[in-house]
């Protein structure tokens, strides 16, 4: 099978892109009726972030722009500004390397290239930001971005008297903050550019584990590979820490690869993404140690599959992502009523969360910048505290545009199978002698990428196997 490498998006796309975000977002903004004439008078602060140091060494955590710095700005550098004057427009504050720093790290990125680059209205040295914001003292203001420049101002070539002359309006900075996140939910053509790219890179990830997994390898063995295969296609890094989990650990969610070998028999369930210039993929694949699965294994299996198509199927402009989650549940309660884990009728084990014995997380999450991206659940709409919907990340109408994960699985969680309170609510609803003798199965779970489009899906992550008889074929190889 040939993996393809990634591709960036063209430079004049990427910076049409960027100057259409930042004209979108001001014309949201000023029509907002609580907004537009607050709007006029008020300073727009967004900076990116500084590097973080670990405590104890002469080492750096690797950084990460803060992501509404990033979709505004385009610019992934540590401490640098993004500003907006409403008579100016739009002014990026650029670092400026030191002869020290081009020694050590090397030079930044020239003003002018940046300024190209981005599409921004001017780009200034960050050793004037302090100065262009002491112009503006007693403007209203507000501060999005990552708040670090109030703790470490310093990192920005600025003082605390630089910021004290601003009138911060919470207020203000909600209903900012409140637009943009709803901006950024809906995905430009360059961001799923960038999308698809990151899943190309984790499709080869994912190739990688499924082939070159052998009993007797370690979880982190096998991570080390799968992670590698991602850099290989052109990702800069997994967008979250790799899960590889057999046997029992695959029934914790989020668990770290070990030492644990894994064994003929057992299953393996890997939770892996790449990014790709800031995006994210958020896949899942469950798959035999042996070169097949034995009759329960691809029944449970089978089950997961039909609910993570169905709920795909489903997918499309106007339907809530809620309904789609609790139709998963249905899905999955109807599933282990046919295997003879659950007993009783489907409707009734879903209204008593039974079903979340075993499916104990959401359908699905937004993703883009961030793996769990914001805004997953729409104004005024609270999370609920019931088992089966308690862990829910998204709660809100689709649109065109969104881009979702759809998740669903099976789980053997001895810290719910074995909780006596959960035993003697659910006594008649759970088959406990078979549900008992499942808990070395840990847990399946099949996760892909999807776009809601004007008429329905796509799925970004569809060319990574996920049929029993393809993942059979590459096991064998």
């Amino acid at each position: 099978m040939t993996i393809r490498a990634a591709q960036r998006p063209d430079a004049d796309r990427l910076r049409a892109a960027l100057v259409a975000r930042r004209a979108g977002l001001r014309t949201t903004w000023e029509a907002d009726d609580d907004l537009g004439a607050g709007l006029e008078d008020a300073v727009v602060v967004v900076p990116g972030g500084l590097v973080l140091p670990v405590e104890g060494s002469d080492q750096h955590y690797g950084f990460r722009a803060h992501d509404d710095h990033y979709y505004l700005s385009g610019t992934r550098a540590p401490g640098q500004v993004l500003v907006l004057d409403p008579e100016e427009g739009w002014t990026l504050f650029a670092f400026v390397a030191s002869q020290e720093d081009r020694v050590w790290h090397g030079d930044s990125a020239p003003i002018e290239a940046q300024g190209e680059a981005y599409g921004v209205d001017s780009v200034r040295p960050i050793a004037e930001l302090g100065t262009w914001l002491g112009e503006r003292a007693g403007r209203p203001a507000a501060l999005l971005g990552s708040h670090d420049v109030l703790e470490q101002p310093i990192g920005y070539d600025l003082h605390p008297g630089h910021l004290e002359g601003l009138a911060f309006d919470a207020d203000l900075i909600g209903r900012l903050q409140g637009r943009l996140t709803a901006a950024r939910r809906i995905k430009d053509d360059v961001e799923l550019d960038l999308m698809r790219a990151a899943a190309v890179c984790s499709h080869a990830g994912h190739h990688a584990g499924m082939t070159l997994a052998r009993a007797g390898m370690t979880e982190r063995a096998l991570q080390v590979e799968i992670d590698a295969g991602f850099q290989r296609a052109g990702a800069e890094r997994p967008a979250y820490g790799t899960i590889a989990a057999t046997g029992s650990n695959a029934a914790v969610l989020h668990a770290h690869p070990g030492a644990r070998p894994l064994a003929e028999g057992d299953m393996v369930l890997v939770d892996a993404g790449a990014e790709f210039d800031g995006y994210d993929s958020d896949v899942t694949r469950t798959w035999p140690v042996s070169a097949t699965f034995t009759a329960s294994q691809r029944a449970i299996y089978d089950i997961v599959l039909d609910v993570q198509r169905t709920a795909i199927a489903g997918l499309a402009p106007g339907v809530e992502y809620r309904d789609l989650h609790m139709q998963a549940a249905r899905g999955v309660a109807a599933g282990l009523v046919d295997f003879g884990l659950l007993r009783g009728d489907v409707e009734g084990l879903v209204e008593r969360d039974a079903h979340a014995l075993f499916l104990p997380h959401g359908l699905g999450h937004l993703i883009g910048l961030a793996t769990h991206d914001v805004g997953g659940y729409a104004e005024g709409r609270e999370r609920s505290e019931r088992p089966g919907l308690k862990f829910l990340r998204i709660d809100l109408p689709m649109e065109a545009g969104h881009v979702v994960t759809i998740e669903p699985g099976i789980y053997f969680v001895p810290a719910l199978l074995q909780d006596a309170e959960l035993r003697h609510k659910h006594h008649d609803d759970v088959n406990w002698e078979l549900a008992d003798s499942m808990l070395a199965w840990g847990g399946i779970r099949i996760e892909d990428d999807v776009l809601v489009t004007e008429s329905g899906s796509e799925v970004l992550t569809a060319d990574i196997p996920k049929l029993p008889d393809e993942i059979e074929a590459l096991r064998a190889v």
